[in-house]
């Protein structure tokens, strides 16, 4: 459960070691933890992900929750990114190498940084995105990418929640009799998306 420790506590204890130090110093302030689109949807095939960070979208609910009801000027968002371009594979990938005492080549690894991927985004795009959103107030920061619409995610987010609230199968987008169902429901939703742009 690595993934939970860093994803999870890893946020919560940076939450606890700075929010009394910003709290006391009077000034207004922020905490953005990152979560994770798969927090939300969760999609079958990296369990201790998607729950570390459906448990950090609680937490920062929470936290958001009793700071907005607190005397203090700090406040509390979740920055939730779409495909990112980032190096986490490659450095991974590069450290597994040096570890079996192999050659690594970049190449091999699908995208990062200096290889992008077309359909993510770049990590300047996400971080002037998620200023953008703080700066209207916004507590949900959820970002699109170059191959997922806000109204994609919107429709998935929004399926997601309703296999509770229509009695239907966990997960179930990837359920069998529930697959064409869901695809028929996000064609509709692409194509209201189309007519409204």
């Amino acid at each position: 459960l690595l993934g939970a420790g860093v994803n999870f506590y890893g946020a919560v204890h940076g939450c606890q070691a700075f929010l009394p130090r910003m709290k006391a110093s009077g000034e207004p302030g922020i905490i953005v933890n990152t979560g994770s689109k798969q927090g939300i949807t969760c999609p079958p095939g990296n369990l201790v992900y998607n729950v570390s960070k459906a448990a950090l979208k609680v937490y920062t609910e929470g936290l958001e929750h009793e700071l907005r009801n607190s005397t203090d000027k700090i406040s509390a968002a979740l920055l939730v990114p779409g495909w990112v371009n980032t190096s986490i594979v490659l450095k991974s990938a590069r450290a597994a190498a040096a570890d079996r005492g192999e050659a690594f080549d970049a190449d091999s690894v699908f995208f990062h940084e200096a290889k992008p991927a077309a359909g993510a985004w770049m990590p300047r795009e996400v971080a002037d995105f998620m200023l953008a959103e703080l700066a209207r107030g916004k507590f949900y920061l959820i970002c699109p990418d170059n191959d997922v619409s806000r109204a994609v995610d919107n429709a998935r987010m929004t399926w997601a929640m309703q296999d509770i609230t229509q009695d239907r199968p966990p997960l179930s987008r990837w359920h069998p009799d529930w697959k064409a169902p869901f695809e028929a429901y996000l064609a509709g939703a692409a194509a209201k998306d189309n007519t409204t742009n």
